[in-house]
């Protein structure tokens, strides 16, 4: 399966699950749409790692475009209120304009992090908590 086709149902899902949470009151907030696009980024650069025969700006480049998918089918639908409806489509492409400006450097550093601190693997669990020691370290009161 190609990166693009991977990237597509990645994104599928988290449209899907945006789309059910929307159901229920029909509105998104400014920070849910922020939750929404960090959320996919880190979501579609892990996945984008995992063709290693494409280079990091083909990567890159599959992945701010899953991002523009997601912007054109979650947030570009949302009505803005205050902007008359006449001058929202221009609003909206500005809007995703920068977007696609912002994704590309917060790719970048995604990217500088996992460099640095290893890749996340299919088998982590993110929700386990770290050992931690059985001992507390002795203070200047403890020593005798």
């Amino acid at each position: 399966m190609a990166l693009y086709d991977t990237l597509e149902e990645g994104i599928r899902v988290v449209i899907d699950s945006y789309k059910e949470a929307k159901a229920d009151d029909d509105k998104i907030s400014f920070n849910e749409v922020v939750a929404i696009v960090g959320k996919s980024i880190g979501s579609l650069v892990a996945i984008a790692e995992g063709f290693s025969a494409l280079t990091g700006e083909a990567k890159k480049d599959a992945v701010v475009g899953a991002i523009g998918t997601l912007y054109d089918e979650v947030i570009a639908p949302i009505d803005i209120q205050k902007i008359p409806n006449f001058i929202e489509p221009i609003v909206d492409k500005g809007i995703k304009a920068l977007l696609i400006a912002l994704s590309d450097g917060i790719v970048d550093g995604i990217v500088a992090l996992y460099n640095e601190g290893g890749w996340p693997t299919p088998d982590e669990t993110p929700d386990e908590t770290p050992d931690t020691p059985d001992e507390t370290p002795d203070t200047p009161d403890d020593t005798e």
